[in-house]
């Protein structure tokens, strides 16, 4: 005994009304998602350059004490050269204990400049002290720049991001493809049915 009970048009509409939403806010979540774990993805890579950064501002100090003590300017110099030449630093800059200027880099700037409400590129200064034991013996400051280009790690999570982009607007089509056809096999099974 089959129950072959009609839906009315209207209740056929509301339940395809509901569907559409469910689809809507699914895509929805879906996109939001990806946008922050790709958000996430780069803070995350941003912090750890960071602190690498900072690690090898530690490194750095050590060297500077090192040239300080021994007073070689010259050699001092040609480190502060050396570490701005990095593409991922904007300037360095070594102060001696009482905050004056001993050694700088090109790019090297009034502070409120570089990093006021008009600088022109976004940078992060770091500062170590540079000191001998107990005796502090000045500070050097870098300025890293947050351009994420500058980054292979960057490009690489953008790369990722799109495959992963991709990969979900093919599962959208998929689940479309196969949502139509299990409709059309569902209908032609009902038609048999209703002929039987």
């Amino acid at each position: 005994m089959q129950n072959n009970i009609a839906i009315p048009s209207s209740t056929s509409s509301v339940i395809k009304l509901i569907q559409l939403t469910i689809a809507v806010v699914g895509i929805w979540f879906v996109l939001h998602s990806w946008v922050s774990t790709s958000n996430q993805g780069q803070a995350i890579l941003q912090s750890q350059a960071t602190q690498l950064m900072r690690e090898n501002l530690i490194t750095l100090s050590q060297a500077a004490a090192y040239l300080i003590e021994n007073d070689q300017l010259d050699g001092l110099e040609q480190l502060t050269q050396s570490i701005a030449a990095s593409p991922y630093l904007y300037d360095v800059v070594i102060y001696d204990s009482n905050g004056v200027r001993i050694s700088w880099s090109e790019a090297s700037s009034a502070a409120r400049l570089m990093y006021g409400k008009f600088a022109t590129r976004p940078l992060v200064p770091m500062v170590q002290e540079i000191r001998r034991q107990q005796q502090i013996l000045g500070y050097i400051k870098i300025s890293l720049q947050l351009d994420t280009k500058l980054n292979p790690s960057f490009a690489r999570w953008q790369q990722l991001m799109q495959h992963l982009m991709l990969l979900l607007l093919i599962t959208g089509a998929i689940g479309y493809l196969l949502r139509r056809s299990f409709s059309r096999f569902s209908r032609q099974s009902i038609r048999l049915n209703n002929k039987s």
